[in-house]
């Protein structure tokens, strides 16, 4: 609802002037995109070494591996000439 003004009451006119937007430039692109793609490689990284970690401690938690101490039960072929 809109109040309309008495004959004695002042018009108040109120200008809403939006704030400049900064403009973008090609540097700014590459950085973004340089970012982007640091933190990719990182989270890549360290999702890499945590399953490299998880697959080390399985292998060495499990029984009858080499790894930690025991002899497997597999027969070695020796094909090697």
């Amino acid at each position: 609802m809109q109040a309309t003004p008495t004959p004695g009451q002042p018009v108040t006119i109120v200008q809403v002037v939006e704030q400049p937007s900064r403009e973008v430039s090609v540097a700014d692109i590459l950085l973004g995109s340089v970012g982007l793609v640091g933190l990719t490689l990182l989270a890549a990284a360290v999702v890499g070494l945590l399953a490299g970690a998880v697959l080390i401690l399985f292998k060495r938690l499990r029984p009858g591996n080499r790894l930690n101490g025991q002899d497997a039960e597999d027969t070695a072929l020796h094909l090697s000439s």
